[in-house]
């Protein structure tokens, strides 16, 4: 199913088959603020499991899941951070960056990496803030890459061509051009930039 959403302005009722979906435990495709994402729900490990397949991303892998959350509150529930790397936070967000900090008690098993890490976003979009609000729980994601062979992954037809099979719903925002988060780690005082992206780097 693809819903065409304004990206500005998106009603509530026209996102309920995708809230419904996450839901029941599915996948979605949605846009963000760095282009088009895979998203579960946080409570799903159904969800989970098949987001990690389709972004290749095992449990022992290095790289940790990332979720979207609204608020700083959120960001401090499910990461630990002091007041160095807070005063970071706020400044830097809402916006195109994923933190990736040590993850609390509150994160599920399932979406930990081998160094219990997890990734946090809080992305400068109405469609990403009102999934969340509506879901009630965070939401996890992971962009969908373009390939070599998958040039127009941007295009909400081309997405629908190429995983209308993997997942449930995909909300149409318009064409979006693939740009990357700006990736920080921020663990003890230190500050690593593992990736250079869309948000200029403190």
């Amino acid at each position: 199913m693809r819903l065409r959403i304004h990206p500005e302005r998106p009603a509530p009722r026209k996102l309920a088959p995708a809230v419904d979906a996450l839901r029941r435990g599915n996948v979605i495709i949605y846009p963000t603020d760095t282009g088009y994402a895979f998203g579960c729900a946080m409570s799903s490990k159904k969800g989970i499991a098949s987001l990690r397949k389709l972004k290749g991303i095992h449990e022992k892998h290095a790289k940790p899941l990332t979720m979207l959350v609204n608020d700083l509150s959120q960001i401090g529930r499910y990461g630990h951070m002091g007041n160095k790397h807070f005063r970071v936070v706020r400044r830097l967000l809402p916006g195109p960056y994923t933190m990736i900090l040590p993850a609390t008690q509150d994160i599920p098993r399932s979406m930990k990496n081998r160094n219990h890490e997890v990734g946090l976003r809080m992305p400068k979009s109405a469609i990403c803030t009102m999934l969340v609000e509506l879901l009630e729980e965070p939401l996890l994601t992971g962009s969908v890459t373009p390939g070599e062979s998958e040039p127009g992954l941007e295009e909400p037809e081309d997405l629908e061509r190429i995983h209308g099979q993997d997942v449930s719903v995909i909300i149409d925002a318009g064409p979006l051009w693939p740009e990357p988060s700006t990736v920080l780690r921020l663990f003890d005082d230190q500050i690593e930039v593992l990736r250079e992206g869309q948000g200029a780097v403190p």
